[in-house]
């Protein structure tokens, strides 16, 4: 079952564009079109690759430099406007000289030396080249001056005074598209991914937005970010288990052990004992009782390894492999690499087609979805009627659409298990995918019938209403979820009946109350690291960045995965992003400029 708040990131995301003038959403909707070439050239993209392609620059016979098109870069003593160096053939601009010119006559042989300088740079001679526009420099103070310098010192690598001559040609023209662009590329190679985002960010807003030419740049540049700080950051963050919500949702398909759950049955302290009482705290489907759980399976596995070689150990086999499987179980809820390794175990010790079941899970949460089908092959097996195997493995085909592979296992698990709630929604689902949209109502009215107190049922009921437009009903069923969730133990789907009901709110630009009911959502589920993204991207709705970034960055802690992630970061780069915006006065001015422009046309239209 595809999450609801997943099929509408795209559109929660654009909801939150409009009322920060899209800041946010210059994270998503950028192209690329990066230049090294000088900044006052003409020539177009295409026509450069065709010069490029067409012929090879290099040297002449007598070592002077060669242009594009095969004339000789030289100096041309007698005619220059300004001094040439008989020795070096290099401009001989002195101080003492220049003070002796007018500034008519400093402006006459600036251009001139910025035109020798071009031609070097197309020789791809920079160091000659940066001599040039150096001494025109010297002559006048020009954004284009150092836009071309740093377009040598670019491709010499040499990106430290790149940053300098790109920043010092912004401060004169802060909307130099080029230096803008060229500074965004210099910080991407130094690894300063925050500001070579900010940059860009700067070209979309001076180009009123419209501009989207450096799209893939942005995404790029936001990719190696994401990298970069879940190697540096969020790697070594301590690994836990996620909401229980989340537990809830994948441990509820699986039948409930067929144990004897009283405890007085069983020697205390022992590993048997420890096991049990893990299984009774999972049953509370609350975050305290799975962390209990966690630490009653890791003493359980403790107890069983030290008897392990007692003779005395009279411990069923059977009792031990659950153990392993759910220790297995809890490494993979918390992304441990060896949870595979205590499922294994637990095979070689008392084998049950669950434990294949999950090896498959884990291989498919990795993409190995051949493995997957494997381990749920393997299962079968050992016992086709086991009523464990059939809505995962339906799963697993829902994720990589086949559709009528994923609805027979479906229809296969609610035979075997006519209590597994998830199965019954799943095959609504499939049947509204299938556009028999009467014929779904009519599955959940009978699930309803059949499960009147889970509060699944009516929130995915209000995913399949909101999908059709149904936006009142959709948003009745919301409410109906959220009271049930309220009204029984457990935390079986926790805040997601209030995510789902803050997208209608954004959607009807009821901002104030999109974010009450998200506040709400992150109080009863304090490890939803979807709750914490949507209230950071209302935050910036209401111009509340500072909050934006905080819940940004607790989600980002909380995401299970690298990939996971990756988006979450973007939004918090668009919140910081924001900040900086507004720190910027002339930046800050001209956004001011575009949402004015943005809300005229909005209103006109």
């Amino acid at each position: 079952m595809t999450s609801f708040v997943q099929q509408n990131k795209v559109a929660v995301t654009v909801s939150a564009l409009l009322g920060i003038g899209t800041i946010a959403g210059i994270i998503y909707y950028m192209k690329t079109n990066s230049s090294n070439n000088s900044d006052d050239s003409s020539n177009s993209e295409s026509s450069k690759k065709k010069r490029r392609n067409k012929k090879k620059k290099g040297k002449s016979n007598n070592g002077a430099s060669s242009t594009e098109n095969g004339s000789i870069v030289e100096e041309d003593n007698k005619n220059s406007v300004y001094p040439i160096n008989e020795a070096t053939k290099l401009p001989n601009i002195t101080p003492e000289i220049l003070s002796n010119l007018s500034e008519s006559e400093k402006n006459d042989w600036a251009i001139a030396l910025k035109e020798k300088g071009n031609e070097y740079f197309k020789a791809k001679q920079y160091d000659t080249a940066i001599v040039y526009y150096s001494n025109a420099l010297d002559c006048k103070k020009d954004h284009i001056f150092y836009g071309n310098r740093s377009a040598c010192y670019y491709a010499l690598k040499d990106y430290e005074n790149a940053v300098k001559d790109t920043t010092s040609a912004l401060e004169i023209k802060p909307d130099y598209s080029k230096c803008l662009l060229r500074r965004a590329h210099v910080y991407e190679e130094m690894g300063r991914y925050e500001d070579a985002a900010f940059d860009l960010t700067a070209l979309s807003i001076y180009g009123g937005l419209n501009d989207k030419s450096s799209d893939s740049v942005m995404a790029r540049v936001l990719s190696e970010h994401a990298d970069k700080l879940n190697q540096e950051v969020y790697s070594h963050l301590p690994k836990v288990l996620p909401s229980s919500s989340s537990i809830s949702s994948f441990l509820g398909a699986f039948v409930k052990e067929d144990l004897d759950l009283d405890l007085n049955n069983y020697e205390k302290d022992s590993g048997s004992y420890y096991l049990i009482s893990a299984l009774n705290e999972i049953y509370k489907d609350t975050d305290e009782g799975y962390e209990n759980a966690d630490n009653l399976l890791n003493q359980s596995i403790k107890r069983f390894e030290d008897n392990n070689n007692s003779s005395n150990d009279q411990t069923d086999k059977k009792i031990i492999a659950i153990a392993y499987e759910y220790m297995g179980i809890f490494s993979f809820l918390k992304t441990f690499d060896n949870a595979k390794e205590y499922v294994e175990k637990a095979l070689e010790i008392s084998p049950r087609p669950r434990m294949h079941v999950v090896l498959a899970l884990i291989a498919a949460d990795k993409g190995d979805y051949v493995l997957a089908d494997q381990e749920f092959t393997k299962a079968i097996k050992m016992n086709p009627e086991d009523p464990n195997i059939y809505y995962h493995y339906g799963q697993v085909y829902y994720l990589i659409g086949d559709l009528t592979k994923a609805q027979s296992n479906f229809e296969k698990a609610k035979a075997l298990n006519p209590n597994n709630v998830y199965a019954h929604i799943q095959l609504a689902c499939i049947t509204y995918r299938h556009n028999e949209i009467e014929s779904c109502l009519t599955m959940f009215n009978n699930a309803k019938t059949l499960f009147p107190l889970s509060p699944e049922i009516p929130n995915y009921l209000g995913e399949i209403l909101f999908d059709k437009g149904d936006i009142e009903n959709a948003s009745k069923q919301f409410d109906i979820a959220t009271k049930l969730q309220e009204a029984i133990p457990g935390n079986n789907i926790g805040a997601l009946p209030l995510i789902n009901k803050s997208v209608i709110y954004q959607n009807t630009s009821d901002f104030q109350s999109c974010q009450n009911i998200l506040e709400k959502a992150v109080k009863i589920d304090s490890k939803s690291e979807v709750a914490w993204s949507s209230l950071g991207q209302v935050y910036l709705l209401m111009q509340n960045p500072n909050g934006a970034i905080e819940c940004f960055e607790k989600a980002c802690r909380l995401c299970r995965s690298a990939e996971d992630r990756k988006q979450t970061i973007a939004l918090l780069e668009s919140a910081k992003i924001h900040l900086r915006v507004r720190q910027d006065k002339v930046l800050s001015k001209k956004m001011e400029e575009v949402i004015a422009q943005y809300s005229a046309a909005q209103m006109a239209a």
